[in-house]
């Protein structure tokens, strides 16, 4: 027979406690009790949580629920972790192309250049090469035993600081050092000073804009331009092209039917037909049929010559020869007085050509104000004619005055003589034209080893070397 009493005996409500195996979620199940046992309470829930290590992220209102409306037999989710929150990498984007394409560049008004083949591309110091994210660090976590779980760290964008580039403070730019032309080579964005063409500048190339040196390995061709702020080396010839330099120009070969500017010197093998300006030193082995300005000319060489054209230059010149057996036509300038001179009489013809129109002007305001006087009005069409002439007048007496101010101040510096020279070692043959300040002198016959300068007089002589 059992025993009624051990049958009877009180049995208490039970906890039950489930941990995953990661940690990430803790559950309960409660018992209801057996013969009075005692109740469920929250501090027997909490405390079988303890034994079981239980001690992050407890659902506090879930246990006190629990234990109030006594919920026995259901698996309830008591604790959850806070899982790691893992960093996000960096990022890198950069601003341009890594490989240059070739093709004509279209401007913002949506016309296509066809000679800008974008070879080049210019940045400027501070400009933006590349924009960075920065790795985050991320938040660790916590599982319902208290462990603290390790996030992974986010990884640093993988890049390379090219020459003549660097990193801002917050690491978050790449920018230019320099102006220069920006390359990727090396696995980097690179910025050069220098361009280099390999062959020549052509159709495959295009024109070149460029705020460093430009160094030509080939020729120039014809319709192609090359601009530069500082300097440009052509190893081959240079044919009906456009250079302009804000430094010097070298053109190994010759320069024939083009354009040349520069702010620095020009040195040429030869030059043929040729516009060359610049502000210092000009140096070639010949001038043939060429407009040629310049602050001082140097034609090297026992042979080289000035062979037809028009050449200016701002300070004495030594040269082998003048001219042509054939007689070409070859002027030369010397001196900023020259070019004052040539000024002023610009400015004395167009003081009479406004002087002109005055006197024209006068005559048609003398006729209406004549008839305004005779018929005590003018049709509006006339007095409109009128009031147009008599502002036609005022501001042609404006423009002579402002064009004879020019010519005094012109006037006030040839006064000053420059006492500038040409000496020809070799032959200087008629058709010559010399300027030293205001006076002329025309070769009339074969010249030897002659020196053109001035005497104190003012007045311009040949005289022997």
């Amino acid at each position: 027979m059992p025993d009624n009493n051990i049958l009877k005996l009180p049995v208490d409500s039970e906890v039950s406690v489930t941990v995953v195996s990661n940690g990430s979620e803790a559950y309960i199940t409660v018992e209801p009790p057996v013969n009075g046992g005692a109740e469920i309470t929250a501090e027997t829930i909490m405390r079988k949580l303890a034994e079981a290590n239980v001690t992050y992220g407890i659902n506090e209102e879930a246990v006190n629920k629990i234990a109030d409306k006594k919920l026995y037999g259901d698996r309830t989710l008591i604790a959850v972790w806070t899982p790691p929150v893992n960093g996000t990498d960096g990022t890198i984007t950069y601003r341009y192309d890594k490989k240059v394409e070739i093709a004509p560049v279209e401007d913002e008004h949506g016309f296509v250049d066809y000679k800008n083949l974008g070879l080049v591309r210019t940045v400027h110091r501070g400009d933006v090469i590349a924009d960075i994210t920065l790795p985050t660090e991320g938040m660790p976590g916590t599982d319902v035993r208290g462990k603290t779980l390790r996030q992974v760290v986010g990884k640093k964008a993988a890049y390379t600081i090219g020459t003549n580039t660097e990193l801002t403070e917050d690491g978050t730019r790449i920018i230019a050092l320099i102006d220069g032309n920006i390359n990727f080579k090396n696995n980097a964005f690179v910025i050069d000073n220098v361009v280099t063409i390999a062959g020549d500048v052509d159709a495959s190339v295009g024109n070149i804009s460029f705020v460093g040196d430009v160094v030509v390995k080939g020729e120039v061709m014809e319709g192609f331009k090359i601009s530069s702020n500082a300097n440009i080396i052509v190893a081959g010839n240079v044919n009906g092209a456009q250079l302009e330099a804000d430094g010097d120009v070298i053109i190994k070969k010759g320069c024939i039917n083009s354009k040349v500017v520069a702010h620095g010197s020009v040195t040429i093998n030869f030059c043929e037909r040729s516009d060359i300006k610049c502000d210092g030193t000009l140096t070639s082995s010949n001038f043939v049929i060429c407009d040629v300005y310049c602050g001082e000319l140097c034609v090297k060489g026992n042979t080289g010559g000035l062979m037809g054209g028009k050449y200016t230059s701002l300070s004495s010149v030594e040269i082998s020869n003048i001219g042509t057996k054939n007689y070409t036509p070859t002027m030369l300038t010397i001196g900023d007085n020259a070019l004052l001179a040539e000024e002023r009489d610009m400015l004395m013809k167009e003081i009479e050509k406004n002087q002109k129109s005055i006197n024209d002007v006068t005559l048609i305001i003398n006729f209406l104000n004549e008839k305004k006087k005779e018929l005590r009005s003018l049709p509006e069409d006339k007095e409109k004619i009128l009031g147009n002439a008599c502002r036609q007048k005022i501001l042609l007496g404006v423009e002579i005055k402002n064009l004879n101010k020019r010519v005094e101040e012109i006037n006030i510096t040839l006064a000053s003589r420059q006492y500038l020279s040409v000496s020809c070692r070799g032959y200087m043959y008629p058709g010559v034209k010399i300027i030293i300040n205001d006076a002329v002198f025309k070769a009339d016959t074969e010249y030897v080893r002659t020196k053109i300068r001035l005497e104190e007089d003012g007045t311009i002589v040949a005289a022997p070397l």
